[in-house]
């Protein structure tokens, strides 16, 4: 050999190796420029019949509607197709131009797949005593040995004693399940996830509520549902593709990479193996609401919905007019994004009446609807089923925890249509500017309704509890006081629940109702419960109390009798002259 022909092999062999070494480039500049620009079409629709062959069409549908319209995402051969197909189509909007800002990870800051990952570990090495990883299943890349493997996991809250956080139905804790991103383009729905996440194990032992949570319930969050389709979508760096589903490649000759109208996977969203194939599903491969070959076709489904049948009690029956009983516990909510919707089974009912006649709702809506109601009191969403506000949606994850379990399950729509904060891909800002603030106090709700959704979800919303003094010396009184509201429903959606005068309210010390606590009456303090809005105020001696800290309880009830769920307050207890002790140092 020349002695000059081995670097010169030496350097071809670099330039071949190097993509492969550096891993795949963020192309989303090269995209911009040859993509055809994206714009939500107003398609009309003026039968239920024409919402059906829309919504089963394989358009990008998305999840929100006018009066006498659908949205659809696409370009303007998309647009072109619709017409062709005999619908009415106008732009809404264009699709603003790919985010500029320089990623931290992607598209302005937004956690990759791998830090997701990483976030759980951390969370269990920095709080053991409080959290567990748990792998669930695999991914449809790791089983398939496709290029995208990956483990699917949850990570299990609580003050853990031993056989907590057991993938076993038969605990005495209440569960409340998380779930983001199984649409993969969702963008904040994992962030909204991770912050939860932090809220919870951060802030146990100083925020009551959280602590008494974590003290006795379970709460279980998926960040990332399908996570070989987020590692699609994040491939798009600045541009993010449009992936919605997992990565299920063995049927259609789909759009690589994946477009608005065309891409490999199923919509696990549509897999689901209650009503599976309905309404709002296609059979076609390529669409975004492709359901599957079949009813739980995919390893994620089928892996999630083991996780749930391990975490959720079986308490329903199995004909569709079967209720669960009053006193059923665990609830279920699947993270997604956009409306800013709160929805309720059914999703797979094709209704346009309003709201739903009963023989289109489920069996409990009474207490769905109203702790829908009482979810989007705290983030301002509309409210109802998935057909009174969009259009039906058939083998949805939370039709299978609520049809299968009798577990409570909704779905909330993060985000607004348009604008810096809307669409799939929001700013990264909004996270913490927006969208975490306005579902923190929702998502707390349901953690606590999670005990008994359709009985707790009727009585009276605690609105705040305050202690006179958190610190006090032994044996010297307290006052605890708490405003309760039973018109805590939001004010937009279908069939808001009529509001109860508060007629009563309790506070405990010595642990709550569920855990044998003895209740004491408190008085309303403007002398009388006679309306849905009270305050109420208790007078208690802490002689005998032990020293240390102690929290306390409360609850209203209202005319008809249901009680709502729980407030909380701390008081620390120190012995009887510990501040004389201390006065001489605070004098000097």
């Amino acid at each position: 050999m020349h002695p000059r022909a081995r670097p010169r092999k030496l350097i071809a062999l670099a330039v071949v190796l190097m993509p492969l070494l550096l891993g795949p480039r963020d192309t989303s500049a090269q995209r911009a420029e040859t993509q055809p620009p994206l714009a939500v079409y107003r398609v009309g629709v003026t039968s239920p019949a024409d919402v059906r062959r829309l919504t089963s069409g394989g358009w990008d549908v998305l999840e929100a509607r006018g009066p006498d319209y659908l949205l659809v995402l696409g370009d303007e051969g998309v647009a072109a197709r619709l017409r062709a197909e005999g619908f009415t189509v106008t732009l809404d909007r264009h699709l603003p131009a790919p985010s500029a800002i320089s990623p931290l990870t992607y598209y302005g800051g937004y956690r990759t797949v791998a830090e997701h990952a990483q976030h759980l570990s951390d969370v269990v090495a920095a709080h053991p005593d409080l959290a567990q990883v748990i792998d669930y299943g695999d991914s449809w890349g790791k089983v398939n040995a496709g290029p995208i493997p990956n483990d699917l996991r949850a990570v299990c809250l609580t003050r853990l004693r031993p056989g907590d956080c057991a993938l076993n139905p038969n605990t005495d804790k209440p569960r409340f399940l998380l779930m983001a991103a199984i649409h993969a383009r969702e963008l904040t729905t994992a962030e909204v996830a991770w912050r939860w996440i932090d809220h919870l194990v951060n802030d146990y032992g100083s925020d009551v509520e959280v602590t008494a949570l974590l003290d006795y319930n379970e709460l279980w969050v998926i960040p990332l549902a399908n996570p070989d389709g987020r590692v699609k979508a994040e491939q798009g760096g600045s541009n993010p593709y449009t992936q919605r589903k997992n990565l299920n490649t063995s049927a259609g000759a789909c759009s690589e990479p994946p477009s608005d109208f065309s891409q490999f996977g199923v919509d696990l969203n549509r897999n689901a193996s209650f009503q599976w194939g309905g309404a709002g599903t296609s059979s076609s491969p390529c669409s975004l609401t492709y359901r599957g070959v079949s009813a739980a076709s995919e390893p994620e489904e089928t892996a999630l919905e083991g996780l749930m049948s391990a975490l959720f009690r079986d308490q329903r029956g199995p004909a569709l007019t079967d209720t669960a009983p009053i006193t059923a516990t665990g609830a279920f909510i699947s993270l997604h994004s956009y409306s800013e919707l709160v929805l309720l089974p059914w999703g797979w009912t094709d209704c346009f009446l309003l709201p739903c006649p009963a023989n289109k709702q489920a069996p409990n809506d009474a207490g769905l609807r109203s702790l829908a109601f009482r979810m989007s009191y705290f983030n301002g969403y509309d409210t109802g089923q998935a057909s009174e506000l969009l259009y039906a949606a058939s083998g949805t994850t939370d039709d299978w925890a609520y049809g299968v379990l009798g577990a409570a399950g909704f779905t909330y729509e993060i985000g607004p249509q348009s604008g810096t904060c809307g669409g799939f891909f929001p700013a990264y800002a909004c996270v913490d500017s927006t969208f975490w603030p306005e579902n923190k106090g929702a998502l707390l709700y349901a953690a606590k309704a999670a005990r008994q959704p359709y009985a707790e979800s009727l009585g009276p919303t605690p609105i705040s509890t305050t202690v006179s003094v958190a610190v006090i010396e032994a044996g010297l009184p307290v006052t605890i006081t708490a405003s309760f509201n039973d018109n805590a429903f939001g004010n937009n959606g279908v069939a808001r629940p009529s509001a109860q005068n508060v007629n009563a309210a309790e506070v405990y010390v010595a642990g709550p109702w569920w855990a044998g606590g003895t209740p004491l009456a408190m008085s309303a303090q403007d002398g009388a419960f006679d309306s849905p809005g009270e305050t109420a105020v208790a007078g208690l001696s802490t002689l005998g109390w032990s020293a240390g800290r102690h929290m306390l309880f409360v609850r209203a009830r209202d005319a008809t009798g249901n009680w709502g769920v729980f407030g909380a307050a701390f008081v620390t207890v120190i012995p009887s002259g510990a501040f004389k002790i201390h006065l001489p140092l605070i004098m000097r």
